[in-house]
């Protein structure tokens, strides 16, 4: 009898000690978006990221298993030793659980180096370079969800038919601009087009005129801007201010990839414009209703990275609730058994490699006379499944996987 006690009681601890140890720690889970606040990717990232987040929280109640949900906001500048500092801050004294957003992927590859260091989360959604899931991959510590340079070169390379068999590529010059236009050069050779010539244009430029000259110079019949936020912008509007698009040259605005980009542009400077997105409102009934409710909230409408960082942030809260713990290792491998289907993907799923798959769509810019309302702004050209638009597993190098 005293045995069979003694077992009883052992059962018990253990299974006490067992619950305490899935508990969610300090109470509270805390998400932390490290973002562009202050510089030319805020209106495609930056304050509509934070909000979207918030709105993932609110979804689940604002709650977890008890544990109260927090978001906070931080500044990167683009830079990564701003990045860094922030995150050490957060994971060191505010004890922040996942980083996410990130939209510059330098400052991204540093913040990642931190987390794995210290046992973090990093959900990247608006960082865009291919390396994430591959040399650089950490798939016990993030995720990659939105898009990446592979799959917007694999995807704008369709559009070569369409677009012309010469290309002059304008490229933001750091980590970002490099791999997009590799990917983008390897697409468009691969489909039977040539590569005329190229010029690197520094992050935050607000004088593209020498560099649309140059493009002009090169008798391309497309001009590919390998950049995003207000660069994109800006470069469309040169390119227009110019006369590329009059003299025949078409435009591959590769960083357009948002609704509130291409209103700032205006529709008759960006129109007939191409380029690959992961979303559109015209993807479900879920996707149209977050975007009116993004709109009431903020008076605009999202871009793809802020649809995007609402998804992340809910699936992982979502995987913390199942597991109940923050340990990324354990929550992100919940997020690879659970499907993704909510506002930015009807049917998305999570490689072990850290790279969610989902579909993607090569659009264009509307004409003003095609437009039927504010957001009415771009035509699906052609729907990409995203086991083609993605680079497979075995492609991708990701030395984690080989341990």
């Amino acid at each position: 009898m005293l045995i069979r006690r003694f077992l009883g009681a052992t059962a018990v601890a253990a299974l006490l000690a067992s619950s305490a140890q899935a508990e969610i720690a300090n109470g509270r889970v805390r998400i932390g978006v490290l973002t562009d606040l202050s510089g030319g990717y805020e209106q495609n990232s930056g304050y509509g990221s934070v909000e979207a987040a918030r709105m993932a929280a609110e979804e689940m109640g604002g709650k977890i298993n008890g544990a109260t949900i927090e978001i906070l906001a931080g500044d990167h500048q683009n830079k990564p030793d701003v990045g860094v500092s922030v995150a050490n801050r957060w994971f060191d004294v505010d004890k922040v659980d996942a980083v996410t957003d990130l939209v510059n992927s330098a400052v991204g590859f540093a913040v990642l180096d931190v987390a794995k260091a210290k046992n973090k989360a990093v959900l990247l959604t608006s960082a865009g370079s291919a390396d994430f899931t591959g040399k650089a991959c950490a798939p016990d510590h993030s995720v990659h969800w939105v898009y990446d340079t592979y799959q917007m070169g694999k995807g704008i390379g369709l559009a070569v038919p369409t677009l012309g068999k010469k290309w002059f590529f304008i490229s933001a010059d750091y980590a970002f601009g490099a791999a997009l236009e590799a990917a983008v050069s390897g697409a468009v050779k691969a489909a039977g087009a040539e590569v005329v010539g190229s010029v690197k244009a520094p992050l935050g430029a607000t004088d593209f005129s020498s560099f649309v000259l140059q493009a002009q110079a090169s008798k391309a019949d497309v001009v590919a801007m390998n950049n995003g936020g207000d660069d994109a912008i800006n470069s469309v509007k040169a390119a227009k201010e110019f006369g590329l698009t009059a003299s025949g040259m078409k435009i591959a605005a590769l960083g357009m990839d948002s609704l509130p980009a291409i209103k700032s542009a205006s529709l008759d400077i960006a129109q007939d414009g191409m380029f690959v997105t992961p979303w559109h409102p015209g993807i479900s009934p879920e996707a149209q209703a977050f975007m009116d409710k993004f709109i009431a909230r903020k008076k605009t409408a999202p871009s793809t990275f802020q649809v995007g960082t609402y998804s992340a942030v809910l699936s992982y809260l979502k995987a913390v609730q199942a597991v109940n713990t923050t340990d990324p290792k354990t929550v992100i491998a919940q997020m690879r058994k659970t499907p993704v289907k909510d506002a930015f993907t009807n049917a998305g799923t999570l490689r072990e490699d850290g790279r969610m798959v989902h579909d993607v769509y090569l659009v264009q810019i509307k004409k003003p006379s095609e437009s039927k309302g504010e957001w009415d702004l771009i035509k699906v050209v052609k729907d990409i499944p995203g086991g083609e638009a993605f680079r497979s597993v075995a492609d991708g190098g990701c030395a984690a996987l080989a341990k």
